[in-house]
């Protein structure tokens, strides 16, 4: 699929869009439960029961695309401003992410907290373009705020770790046995 039919097959609106548009939370939440994803379960779970809490809370953005016929949500990503924790990563590491001391507990980040696509829409290859969507709301915000990196906890998938590094991600852990993979995009060179 081409970026001009990923654009003409789907409509993006951000979740307050929605918000402030459906009559009641009950709608809102039953046209979250459009979104099924029986690959990964806690995006599915997210979209259901926490992304509408979070957006009203003010802990993150979610975007929504809608199949343009079905009015069906076929994909999804959330971005928030978030902290990466150092517990566990050498201090090498660390200085390299914070840009100046290598002895912090905590470096500020933004986060692609999700990212996914419906099961019906399995054979859309929109990963890329999903992704790039996000980022171009990140850098608008690294533009006017500075930060060193986006964060992402990958699933720990050789295909999806590949697709995030073929996408200037980089892999800052290494351990094969865990279910995610921490990855960052530099704004550093």
């Amino acid at each position: 699929m081409t970026r001009k039919q990923f654009d003409e097959a789907f409509s993006c609106f951000q979740l307050s869009e929605i918000i402030s548009n459906t009559p009641s939370k009950r709608k809102t939440k039953q046209i979250l439960e459009t979104f099924s994803c029986s690959k990964n379960l806690d995006l599915q779970d997210f979209l259901h029961n926490k992304a509408l809490t979070f957006e009203q809370n003010l802990r993150s953005r979610t975007y929504l695309y809608f199949d343009n016929e079905t009015k069906e949500i076929a994909a999804y990503y959330t971005i928030a401003i978030s902290v990466f924790f150092t517990d566990g990563i050498s201090n090498d590491i660390i200085k390299l992410l914070d840009g100046y001391k290598d002895d912090v507990r905590t470096i500020p980040c933004f986060l692609i907290g999700q990212l996914g696509k419906s099961d019906k829409y399995e054979r859309f290859k929109i990963g890329e373009y999903m992704l790039a969507d996000a980022l171009e709301v990140i850098d608008s915000s690294h533009r006017s705020l500075g930060g060193r990196f986006t964060l992402i906890d990958s699933v720990n998938n050789p295909k999806v770790l590949s697709f995030y590094k073929d996408n200037s991600f980089l892999a800052i852990e290494s351990d094969k046995e865990s279910e995610s993979i921490k990855m960052i995009k530099p704004y550093f060179n």
